[in-house]
């Protein structure tokens, strides 16, 4: 017996979103380990681990220097939560491609509501961060 046109679109659609869902998952799991490394002082290994878009202009002592000046006085980090995540094709300066933006509201020692904006780009297959903003 074959499948209907109906039940068809719906398996196509249902493994589109899966896929999209796991893009999602992988996108975030690759922005929370850069985030972790970065909390934890490891910027070498965050840089390393970052998107030949990020490193260009950035040394890893330069992104040690720019994260430090950027969250010197928030202090630890006590909690992050994402309060958003959207999908992109295009970013401001850098090639067309696949982009997650990811706005995380985290909580430092020294301040309650911090926004941190991240942005990890699919090259090859794997997810590397290519942007980083703390407000």
């Amino acid at each position: 017996m074959s499948k209907s046109p109906a039940l068809l679109l719906a398996t196509i659609l249902l493994s589109l979103t899966t896929y999209a869902q796991a893009s999602v998952q992988a996108a975030e799991s690759a922005a929370l380990a850069w985030l972790e490394s970065i909390d934890n002082g490891e910027y070498q290994q965050a840089w390393e681990a970052s998107s030949p878009l990020l490193k260009a202009p950035l040394s890893s002592s330069m992104l040690a220097r720019t994260v430090e000046l950027a969250r010197n006085e928030f202090g630890q980090v006590e909690s992050r939560r994402r309060i958003r995540a959207s999908r992109y094709t295009s970013m401001p300066g850098a090639p067309d491609g696949d982009y997650m933006v990811f706005v995380f509201q985290t909580r430092f020692e020294n301040k309650a509501r911090g926004i941190e904006t991240v942005t990890p780009h699919l090259e090859n297959g794997t997810w590397r961060v290519s942007g980083y903003y703390v407000n």
